[in-house]
């Protein structure tokens, strides 16, 4: 009679009962952007793929003083900078690029105007750390409050319908908020009176915003008036050469400029305008 050795099976069998740890691994995004503790979960595994949950791995963090691991596995940044993690169990290492970036605060426009139909605006916003230095490659995040006013695509702004929404930006556990008007171009060209001479514009109901600068022919300090009509709430404003005002319309008004005569004698007086309809 033939006899048969059973040798795989008592192989395997060894394999299977191996627990070495041969694998470990842990959760670390690609930058940390806050002092909060962080779990990092790791995980130890034999060849096999079992994972032993009894495993208590050991971390390291250079440089030393820019973050440390607390006794529950949990990652605390101390600092901004780079360095690396390690991570060992028994015989097996396991090291990931650590990049500690603590945005202390957020620099965002106090305030921002959006025109239609202009093109859309670039946020000027930044990360600032303790010492208020940039955050060079901390990703923000930038989010409008009502996309029917405005959007936000990568980084710009487009205006989309008049009215007023907040632009938000966030950064690791800090968020700040920046109010966003939009309105619309109605006129812009240029503008030139003659002394004594006038421009005017009809409206219908709503609220709008006038804006103009001149300078006189005769190089002295001449200027336009404005005066709207058929309006509430209206800014009418005396002689300057610069001017803005605003104005709500309750049914059909107009705004005019003039150039106040000085008896057919006084300096003509060019420049520019421009006519918004504002929420």
């Amino acid at each position: 009679m033939k006899r048969f050795v059973l040798v795989v099976p008592v192989v395997l069998s060894a394999w299977a009962c191996d627990r070495s740890p041969s694998r470990v691994e842990f959760e670390l995004p690609g930058y940390v952007l806050s002092s909060h503790e962080l779990p990092l979960n790791p995980r130890v595994s034999t060849q096999g793929g079992d994972l032993l949950a009894d495993a208590r791995p050991t971390f390291a963090v250079t440089p030393p003083g820019l973050a440390v691991v607390t006794s529950s596995a949990g990652l605390r940044c101390l600092d901004s900078g780079d360095g690396v993690l390690s991570v060992t169990v028994g015989p097996v290492t396991h090291t990931e690029p650590l990049r500690c970036r603590l945005v202390e605060t957020l620099r965002v426009p106090k305030a921002l105007r959006l025109i239609i139909p202009n093109a859309p605006v670039v946020a000027e916003v930044s990360a600032r750390d303790v010492r208020g230095d940039v955050l060079q490659d901390v990703p923000l995040t930038l989010t409008s409050s009502n996309p029917s006013i405005f959007r936000v695509d990568s980084g710009t702004l487009t205006p989309v319908s008049v009215g007023t929404a907040n632009l938000l930006v966030s950064a690791g556990d800090r968020t700040s908020t920046t109010p966003v008007t939009v309105v619309r171009k109605l006129q812009s060209h240029p503008l030139l009176l003659n002394d004594g001479s006038r421009v005017s514009w009809s409206l219908n109901q709503g609220h709008y915003e006038i804006e103009a600068q001149v300078r006189s022919s005769s190089g002295n300090m001449n200027g336009i008036t404005l005066e709207w009509v058929g309006g509430s709430g209206c800014q009418d404003v005396g002689e300057a050469q610069t001017l803005r005002s605003q104005c709500t319309i309750e049914n059909m008004g107009s705004v005019i400029i003039k150039n106040p005569t000085t008896f057919g004698l006084g300096p003509s007086l060019n420049g520019v305008v421009a006519l918004y309809e504002t929420p």
